[in-house]
């Protein structure tokens, strides 16, 4: 709850937080399962977990690090971990390497890039 309260909600001149609008108990109500990833199933019976932020259906989208380890967890010594980085490589693409791998010390071992 004390982090959600310093969260930033809006910067148009001055900055408001969360906690100066008040609601500070309603987000973390609202937030308090998203750490936590969905599993599902693909029509062939493999498990998916999905566990991305508000915007990961759009370019610079990508998986949460919190959903990578669990998967890497999961799976055995010869499975493997897919996860998308966006559908755009100016965005998606230079953020899964240059934000999301370095900070999370992890390193993929192949990347496929699709052309249309």
């Amino acid at each position: 709850k004390q982090w959600y309260q310093r969260r930033v909600a809006i910067t148009a001149g001055s900055t408001v937080t969360v906690d100066d609008l008040g609601v500070t108990g309603a987000v973390t109500a609202l937030l308090r399962d998203a750490v936590k990833p969905t599993l599902m199933q693909t029509l062939e019976g493999s498990p998916v977990m999905v566990h991305a932020g508000p915007f990961a259906n759009i370019a610079h989208g990508n998986s949460s690090i919190i959903q990578d380890r669990i998967a890497l967890k999961l799976v055995s010594e010869t499975g493997f971990v897919l996860t998308e980085a966006g559908f755009g490589a100016d965005i998606g693409g230079e953020k899964f390497f240059d934000i999301k791998c370095r900070y999370s010390g992890l390193q993929p071992n192949a990347a496929v890039l699709v052309c249309t």
